[in-house]
């Protein structure tokens, strides 16, 4: 009976080893880091995993920086059992919480740094700047730049921003006392909103006013029978020799192909399309609304798609396009054979190429406006910190 005890004690001892060895093997530990310009007293952390709940937060570890900033911090400890990626959210006192998404924090063995959060508290919507008279020595003419920057910009001066989306006819997009035809988009309304909701991430857009040679500067050939066309590629040109590190010098972002994105309607859709397909190690982000297949011939559809290919690029640039039902036919007709070809080139439906059919849509700002939310949504989905 003894030596029985005896080896069952063993028995105890080593399970208990095993079973600790394997639960601290399993275990894995993650900082989260919160940064703000200022001190804002205690910050809590909630979260869906990793000893984190949504109910009541855990005090995070407090340090000051020499310029005034500070950082909060907390380790949370995860195992097989947390399935990735944890979804978190900061607290001011574990009552106010941040605005926007969840951050979203990746568990995966390859995600080795800290996830560091830049929440903003206390703002709601994005604000407006114009740059006059923007020259282009490519062109030789002067246009306006108009500006939006996210909620958080300005209350956490501490973030860079990845998400930069060059958007064309840029009088119609903010503003109905600039707009061609009195209408505009209302971009700031549309990603105010989505934002705040948490429906899809920060970015910042530059809107590069037309000018009165757009039919030009939107086509990148020539068309017989419009009598025009042809400087897309020096508009083009432009827009990274002189846009792209106007931005760079004046805002605080971090570009990165994955992110830089370009979009418009129309003509604007047309040489979106043509510079996302020609200048895919440029643009990670492509919008093509309504655009404008039919120039010159169809001749984006019948020699660009065809002989000019981005599909070998890894990743490949993700193009959003659409059409609406009481436009001219032959926008969705060309529009849905463009979206074929990218399905049958290596394009995932739903991943990396969007269509979108606007049952009712004109072909109008009446109409690109109120449906602008889908490819901001399509093109900057949450990402994981």
């Amino acid at each position: 009976a003894y030596r029985s005890q005896i080896m069952m004690l063993i028995f105890a001892f080593v399970t208990y080893v095993v079973f600790s060895t394997i639960q601290t093997v399993d275990a894995s530990s993650k900082a989260i880091v919160a940064k703000y310009p200022k001190d804002l007293g205690a910050l809590f952390l909630r979260g869906s995993g990793c000893g984190l709940n949504w109910n009541s937060g855990v005090s995070m570890t407090k340090t000051s920086n020499k310029d005034g900033s500070v950082q909060w911090s907390h380790d949370v400890q995860c195992t097989s059992a947390d399935k990735g990626p944890l979804e978190v959210k900061v607290l001011i006192a574990d009552e106010r919480w941040m605005l926007g998404a969840n951050a979203f924090v990746d568990l995966s063995a390859n995600a080795t740094s800290a996830a560091e959060i830049y929440p903003w508290f206390f703002t709601y919507t994005g604000s407006l700047t114009i740059v006059n008279k923007v020259y282009s020595s490519e062109l030789g003419n002067f246009r306006d730049v108009i500006f939006y920057t996210p909620p958080s910009y300005n209350e956490n001066t501490l973030k860079k921003h990845k998400n930069v989306l060059i958007m064309h006819d840029g009088q119609n997009l903010f503003n109905p006392a600039t707009s061609a035809f009195g209408t505009a988009w209302m971009c700031q309304d549309t990603l105010d909103n989505l934002i705040i909701q948490g429906k899809s991430d920060e970015v910042i857009i530059a809107g590069a006013y037309n000018t009165n040679d757009r039919m030009n500067e939107y086509t990148y050939v020539y068309d017989p029978s419009e009598k025009t066309g042809g400087k897309g590629d020096l508009y083009l040109d432009w827009i990274e020799s002189t846009l792209i590190p106007l931005i760079q010098k004046d805002y605080r972002v971090q570009l990165q192909r994955e992110t830089l994105g370009i979009l418009g309607s129309s003509l604007g859709g047309l040489i979106s399309c043509y510079a996302g397909w020609t200048r895919s190690t440029v643009y990670g982000k492509v919008g093509c609304m309504s655009s404008s297949f039919w120039w010159d011939d169809i001749d984006f559809i019948n020699n660009i798609m065809v002989n000019k290919n981005p599909s070998s690029l890894v990743p490949v640039p993700h193009i959003y396009m659409d059409s609406g039902t009481r436009e001219d036919l032959t926008c969705t007709q060309y529009t849905t054979q463009f979206y074929n070809y990218c399905l049958g080139d290596g394009f995932q439906a739903d991943k990396s190429v969007f269509q979108y059919i606007d049952q009712g849509g004109s072909h109008s700002e009446s109409s690109w406006g109120p449906r602008f939310y889908i490819p901001m949504q399509d093109l900057y989905p949450v990402t994981p910190v």
